[in-house]
């Protein structure tokens, strides 16, 4: 949700730099959207993190191709 809100903010300063032509909101808009870039986290945990003693079958089979 976070993500959304600092993307529509950062769509609208850059909207607002065109209409007032004034360059620096553009920048800040930018900013913003860089900031939200770096903030977002990915919430969606994999199997592995579950505390099990084992791996699942695709992380082994991708493992063994590396080698």
């Amino acid at each position: 949700m976070k993500l959304l809100l600092l993307v529509s903010v950062a769509l609208g300063c850059l909207a607002l730099s065109f209409v007032w032509r004034e360059p620096w909101i553009g920048g800040v808009g930018l900013l913003i959207a860089f900031v939200a870039m770096f903030t977002d986290r990915d919430d969606v945990g994999t199997d592995d993190e579950r505390s099990s003693y084992e791996t699942t079958k695709s992380v082994r089979n991708m493992r063994s191709r590396n080698r």
